[in-house]
């Protein structure tokens, strides 16, 4: 007999595919809301990295957060195999991050994990590429030397550059002229903290872009910025692909 609609989207199901839902703010501080948000899409950026996963967007995950729909559902709508949750907790100078992968079909864990560290960069780094790697083994993704090295690059050894480079994400991500400025000031800063982070001068020319879409940033200046923050970015890391996007 002919399969019915949804055994055939059930069979073209990726088994390396996960969405990564966003991440819980257990400290309850608003304050922490940009920092929760940054580490989450920091993973997605390192899962990314990942060939051979299938990785759903922020975009789209996003509109799941606090969602009173089941995993399995979920995944459904999203053509997923796997759900990766998390929560993070800042307190004083010490980070717990909780996160657990579930098999979509069967609503099981796979794997889960609580990370306590103190609050340095360095140890975020290490956190996102020990996740990486771990749900990679998970779901028997395979990863070459290069994609390797990628997901355990530390971008910057300041945590303050990488707290600027988060509240400046967070900035973009709005999408508007007031966070292109907020997105400006945090990017310069983290470049003035770290003048080697490639990110935040990515970020940075990214956020000359937003500024003059969303205000009335003179045009030649713009252009003058945005070179200057792309180049800088290029030549700190040019196998970078935020530095290549910079570029464009």
């Amino acid at each position: 007999s002919e399969p019915t609609v949804q055994q055939a989207a059930e069979v073209t199901i990726d088994t390396r595919s996960i969405a990564v839902l966003p991440f819980e703010n257990r400290s309850r501080l608003e304050e922490d809301v940009y920092f929760v948000d940054g580490v989450h899409d920091e993973l997605l950026t390192s899962l990314a990295r990942i060939g051979s996963l299938k990785v759903i967007s922020r975009t789209t995950v996003s509109q799941f957060r606090d969602s009173e729909k089941t995993l399995p559902e979920i995944a459904s709508e999203l053509g997923v195999a796997h759900i990766m949750e998390g929560a993070v907790q800042r307190a004083g100078d010490t980070v717990r991050i909780n996160v657990q992968l579930i098999d979509a079909a069967t609503d099981e864990h796979l794997w889960a994990e609580t990370y306590d560290r103190l609050m340095t960069a360095n140890n975020l780094f290490a956190i996102q590429t020990e996740i990486s790697s771990q749900i990679a083994d998970a779901l028997e993704a395979t990863l070459s030397p290069e994609e390797q090295q990628k997901i355990a690059s530390q971008p910057t050894a300041s945590l303050e550059a990488y707290n600027a480079y988060l509240r400046g994400r967070q900035g973009l991500a709005l999408n508007n002229s007031e966070g292109a400025e907020t997105a400006l000031t945090m990017f310069r800063q983290a470049v003035e903290l770290d003048p080697s982070f490639a990110l935040a001068w990515a970020g940075l020319a990214q956020a000359v872009d937003h500024s003059f879409r969303y205000s009335d940033t003179d045009l030649g200046e713009a252009t003058t910025m945005l070179e200057e923050a792309a180049g800088q970015a290029m030549a700190l890391d040019d196998q970078m692909a935020e530095s290549h996007l910079a570029q464009d």
